[in-house]
């Protein structure tokens, strides 16, 4: 066998697919978190050998930030266009329920990658953790300046606090990852979002 075809034969298959690969780990770090998910299971969620998976996407913590982005721009892409909703009503039900058809994505529900993995010790240790962190504080934030606005135009009552009433929604919003993964049906869940927009302060 010449040496040419035996790495060929050493390499991943010629119908690999790299999204949908990372769309297979995404899955598998969703359920086990980034701790908890060796290069042993990714290489077998794949069916590759671990020169192939290194080959192919570099060390473990590259493979997640590669993952990360698929998922930012793509299941959670709405994070960022519920802003361009007229009303904060819509804005924060559009959110939440978004968040929801995320979680219920596959079969078993999961939590959001971006707020489990915040918690995670190994990420913490090489300095993603704390961007995460930063990326969700930057968006309260935005939700905040947003509901400010809001109420000085007098879409919603005077009295509210924005910066409360953001802490509130992402509160809310982080919540449903933990309810989806503790049992929580999908109407259970949708149901409370109802229950949020119902009592949401839009001025009289």
């Amino acid at each position: 066998m010449s040496t040419e075809i035996a790495k060929r034969q050493r390499g991943r298959p010629r119908s690999f697919d790299k999204e949908k690969a990372l769309t297979i780990v995404l899955d598998l770090f969703r359920k086990k978190g980034f701790d908890h998910t060796s290069v042993e299971d990714i290489a077998s969620a794949l069916d590759l050998k671990k020169p192939s998976l290194y080959a192919a996407f570099g060390n473990k913590e590259q493979l997640f930030l590669d993952v990360l982005n698929a998922y930012v721009s793509g299941p959670t892409a709405y994070f960022q266009q519920v802003f361009d909703e007229t009303t904060t009503k819509a804005l924060v039900s559009k959110l939440l329920l978004q968040s929801i058809e995320v979680l219920f994505y596959f079969a078993k529900p999961s939590g959001c990658l971006v707020v489990m993995s915040t918690a995670s010790h190994e990420l913490e240790r090489i300095g993603i953790q704390q961007k995460l962190i930063a990326s969700l504080q930057q968006h309260q934030h935005k939700l905040a300046e947003r509901f400010e606005a809001a109420r000085k135009a007098g879409e919603l009552k005077s009295s509210i606090n924005a910066d409360s009433l953001a802490l509130y929604v992402v509160t809310i919003h982080k919540g449903l990852s933990l309810q989806a993964i503790n049992g929580s049906t999908k109407a259970e869940l949708t149901d409370l979002v109802q229950q949020v927009m119902d009592f949401w302060p839009t001025a009289s």
